[in-house]
């Protein structure tokens, strides 16, 4: 007990000595003057700690949106019209052509023959294939009697050589089948078989009669002597057609002057040309 006393007195005159030497060097420090500028001090501390290496890792998410509306209207309306101009159909140089058709006598020679046939051809040739040319065609032609005024009569057959002017006129040259519309007229030679011999209508009547080439036969009204002797003829003729492509059709009056007066027939004839 007397021990811990002493110690404890001890520390406590210890602390007091402490204190008196503290607040002494304090009132010294209160008279010295003081620099204003400051010393520095370094301080040896120890060496310095290694670097630290942190990995960082950032993720960064970028979000763009990105909206663009192009609204682009083309409103275009071409209307184009085209005119195609079909080529013109040739009219051609030459012409080459058949037919067949009716022969009709026409007047008082029809009071004793009958309708028959013919048979046609024709040869034209049109300059720089112009609108106008010419054409020779042939025809043959019977015509059988009548009964009533010569039942015995065998009919006239007439062969016929014309010449012609044709004038053409193309009614659309755009036409597949090229339309035309022809007039031709001129003269010819003819050759008569078995006429048949009438007497006309008039006042006085006329005695018509081929000639040599007139049939004088049972039923004629006339003898070789009273026939006569002339044995060709000659004829003038006029007319017009159409054209289809190469299909014709064509009609014409020919007058021949037979004996005492003309003797007329008018051939209808339908063909082909080439």
């Amino acid at each position: 007990m007397k021990t811990r006393n002493s110690a404890l007195c001890a520390l406590g005159l210890a602390a007091a000595i402490s204190l008196a030497g503290a607040v002494t060097a304090s009132a010294q420090d209160t008279t010295r003057a003081r620099s204003q500028r400051r010393i520095p001090v370094r301080k040896e501390g120890p060496a310095p700690a290694a670097a630290r290496v942190d990995t960082v890792t950032i993720t960064r998410t970028d979000t763009v949106v990105r909206t663009r509306t192009d609204t682009v209207t083309v409103t275009r309306v071409d209307t184009v019209t085209r005119v195609e101009e079909l080529p013109l159909q040739p009219l051609g140089s030459w012409q080459f052509g058949l037919g067949v058709g009716a022969a009709l006598p026409t007047g008082d020679w029809r009071n004793v023959a009958k309708d028959g046939y013919d048979v046609h051809a024709h040869l034209g040739w049109f300059p720089g294939a112009g609108p106008v040319g010419i054409r020779l065609g042939a025809d043959y032609a019977g015509m059988g009697g009548r009964d009533t005024d010569c039942s015995g009569c065998p009919g006239a057959k007439l062969f016929n050589v014309n010449g012609d002017l044709v004038v053409r006129f193309a009614l659309d040259r755009k036409s597949p089948i090229n339309p035309q519309i022809y007039f031709l007229g001129g003269g010819g030679w003819d050759k008569f078989t078995d006429f048949t011999a009438y007497r006309t209508t008039e006042r006085p009547p006329k005695l018509v009669t081929a000639g040599s080439d007139t049939y004088t036969g049972a039923g004629s009204i006339v003898t070789a002597a009273t026939a006569g002797t002339k044995s060709s003829f000659y004829n003038w003729d006029f007319g017009a057609g159409i054209q289809l492509g190469r299909f014709f059709i064509e009609s014409k009056y020919v007058s021949i002057n037979t004996t005492g007066k003309n003797s007329a027939y008018v051939p209808l004839l339908v063909g082909l040309n080439f």
